[in-house]
């Protein structure tokens, strides 16, 4: 344990930039994202996003291409800006089809990548006056010479010039999630349309997402990395300050100073009985002596997303009834991530999920099965009742990537996935009264590799001992004095 918990708070110790800059005169275009010569510390010659080559850009465009049926051609519109209120934005997040192929992360702009057109970008056009509230974006001359595109216009040519390169086209994909009204009341869409030839674009650009690169899962790790060791500080912070609220901030905190772009979602902080709650949002309350907290959290860095849950007692120490349940997660989880391999598939691991939850749920007194006709049927109804959830989800580019892709779909080298077995009892069931009010999640990143899997979260504690030595021997990352020369010994 003294290993595992050294490992990470060695990197607790914020990145710092070292980076310095030559006296320069030459004058550095702002095109609205980072490049390597606006941002040499963060960016390498070469990459058109951090982390990712203009090549690789290229190399993903080229695999559409493949994909797409002959004639025919995919319309990717960038995700709309998102208002709060007339005035104020919310934080804009690049639609990922979009990003994937054009390696554009601002708004307001078209893609058309065709066999006979090419790779073609419509975007959008500045005023002085936008240029003044909002900064410079890319336009134009950014979309030729840096993401490099056949063709470039501005959208204000999109009336005049797409409709035709729609008409020559047999078959049209588009990103129904960000579909413009623009495109879509043209008259050649329209028809396409009404002759059944357009489809969701997703179903071609999901299959090429699902496996990673070796680029792709250097960000990955990194996104898991810094989220285990923001989960860490976190988990420590809970002891003096059990609110959910605090813990969701502290948890953003750690996260953005280890550079992360955003939360991959809003934090998931559910103490108590707010842990039943799948999908808990509020976290606005204070986390009772004795409570769980169940902490389901991820952020973002450089596009690529991490997803990971914790259930710990704030207070130090599992109750009997509490231990229980958490060692029967906590071994589904170990099992279940085992099965992670080449050839198997979500659903297969999801149904011995259920059946191995199911039959400790049983053992434990929670689901009771008599010998009546139907008492099977009940039993299953019983247990989704306490966790109707699935045991994990493709990760990638978003939270729940790659939805187009059947979760029977074989699991090959480079997808990465979540393990996160659980069980939500509220209050009030009927459920035996010591188990009222617990929800525990356990919820793993796992690669899969050509032999079997990686956990790119495991250096976050998940077993018993583990968590109440961590929560008991350690101070905001510092090892309190009293136990200072004192071994924990790995399991």
């Amino acid at each position: 344990m003294r290993i595992l918990i050294g490992k990470v708070l060695q990197r607790i110790s914020y990145k710092q930039n070292n980076g310095r800059r030559a006296f320069c005169t030459e004058k550095i275009v702002d095109i609205g994202q980072p490049t390597p010569s606006s941002h040499p510390e963060l960016m390498k010659e070469g990459e058109l996003t951090p982390g990712i080559t203009l090549e690789e850009y290229i190399l993903r465009r080229k695999r559409l291409l493949e994909v797409l049926p002959e004639n025919g051609l995919a319309i990717i519109a960038a995700a709309p800006v998102k208002m709060m209120n007339d005035v104020v934005p919310y934080t804009y997040r690049q639609d990922a089809d979009y990003s994937y192929i054009t390696g554009c992360q601002q708004p307001g702009g078209v893609a058309v990548l065709g066999h006979e057109c090419g790779f073609c970008m419509f975007m959008p056009e500045q005023t002085p006056q936008d240029v003044t509230w909002q900064g410079q974006n890319a336009g134009v001359n950014a979309a030729s010479e840096v993401f490099k595109a056949d063709k470039a216009y501005p959208m204000s040519k999109l009336r005049e010039i797409l409709p035709d390169i729609m008409r020559r086209s047999s078959k049209l994909f588009h990103n129904v999630q960000t579909a413009l009204p623009t495109y879509m009341e043209m008259d050649a869409f329209q028809k396409a349309a009404t002759s059944g030839e357009v489809k969701d674009v997703s179903i071609l650009t999901h299959e090429l997402r699902l496996k990673k690169s070796s680029a792709e899962l250097k960000l990955m790790r990194e996104s898991a990395s810094i989220a285990c060791q923001a989960l860490l500080q976190t988990m420590l912070h809970s002891r003096t300050h059990p609110y959910e609220g605090m813990l969701s901030a502290k948890m953003e905190y750690e996260c953005k100073m280890r550079g992360a772009q955003r939360m991959a979602f809003n934090p998931v902080v559910g103490g108590g009985p707010n842990a039943s709650v799948i999908h808990y949002s509020r976290n606005d309350q204070k986390i009772k002596e004795g409570d769980l907290v169940l902490m389901d959290v991820g952020c973002e860095f450089h596009g690529y997303v991490s997803d990971l849950t914790r259930t710990w007692p704030p207070c130090g120490s599992f109750s009997s009834a509490q231990e229980e349940l958490y060692d029967l997660i906590l071994h589904t989880n170990k099992e279940c991530v085992k099965l992670c391999k080449p050839g198997a598939t979500i659903r297969q691991i999801h149904n011995f999920s259920v059946n191995m939850l199911q039959k400790g749920l049983k053992e434990i007194g929670i689901l009771k099965e008599d010998s009546r006709r139907g008492s099977h049927h009940q039993l299953s109804r019983s247990y989704y009742q306490l966790n109707p959830t699935s045991i994990g989800h493709y990760l990638g580019m978003d939270v729940h990537d790659c939805s187009k892709v059947s979760y029977d779909h074989p699991l090959t080298s480079g997808i990465v996935i979540t393990i996160e077995p659980g069980i939500y009892i509220p209050l009030f069931s009927n459920i035996p009264e010591r188990y009222q009010g617990i929800g525990i999640r356990i919820e793993d990143e796992v690669l899969i590799t050509d032999t079997g899997f990686e956990v790119l979260t495991g250096s976050i504690p998940k077993e018993v001992k583990h968590i109440e030595s961590l929560l008991n021997n350690f101070h905001h990352g510092t090892v309190m004095k009293s136990h200072s020369s004192q071994e924990v010994s790995s399991s």
